[in-house]
């Protein structure tokens, strides 16, 4: 049996994804991409010429499967759903989740692109990555919000808890509900601790 010479992008960006959506991250290597698709190595770098350029290609796929959980309605309110999706997603695919926010995060000191930096804080599927980290500061409510549904995502994503989708969406909005409410009146304390002051 010949061995093929050459490899399209595609077939190995998939091998890449699989091998991270089965094992992690830590398992991509050359090596094992070639295993995969029953071949050495020498092809692979025919089509991709780097594996910063195959973890590119991997993030934008697990990007992607991130917003498909994103953009399902599990109620009536889509910042609701963007959230349920993140958690649900970080459960049914732990890998991809570390892949995109522990192991390989994109950061200002690790940008996708030589020069670009980024922010490592993400509303994913709300708005645009550049302008994420800006809106989560400029509002408390969505800050608060992301944090608690980052940290529930990550708690389930690394197996410490484990939980079925409908309690996922039962405690994001309870606790949703509990940061407005909070905000509010920590709000109104604020106001009338300035009239006070006048």
């Amino acid at each position: 049996m010949t061995q093929r010479t050459v490899f399209k992008k595609e077939m190995i960006v998939e091998a890449a994804f699989q091998l991270t959506r089965e094992q992690g991250w830590g398992a991509v290597t050359a090596r094992n991409i070639a295993q995969k698709l029953a071949s050495s190595t020498m092809p692979l770098y025919s089509s991709l010429k780097s594996m910063e350029e195959i973890e590119k290609e991997v993030r934008m796929r697990a990007q992607s499967c991130m917003q498909e959980y994103q953009r399902r309605k599990y109620t009536e309110n889509t910042l609701l759903n963007s959230a349920i999706g993140y958690v649900t997603f970080a459960r049914d695919e732990r890998n991809l989740f570390r892949f995109l926010y522990v192991d390989r995060p994109l950061t200002a000191n690790r940008p996708d692109e030589p020069g670009q930096a980024r922010d490592v804080v993400a509303l994913d599927g709300v708005v645009d990555l550049a302008d994420q980290a800006a809106v989560a500061l400029k509002d408390p409510v969505v800050l608060y919000n992301w944090a608690f549904t980052h940290g529930l995502a990550s708690l389930i994503s690394g197996g410490v808890i484990d939980l079925p989708e409908e309690r996922i969406s039962a405690i994001i909005q309870e606790v949703s509900a509990a940061i407005y409410l909070f905000s509010i009146s920590d709000m109104k304390k604020l106001m009338e601790g300035g009239k006070k002051g006048e």
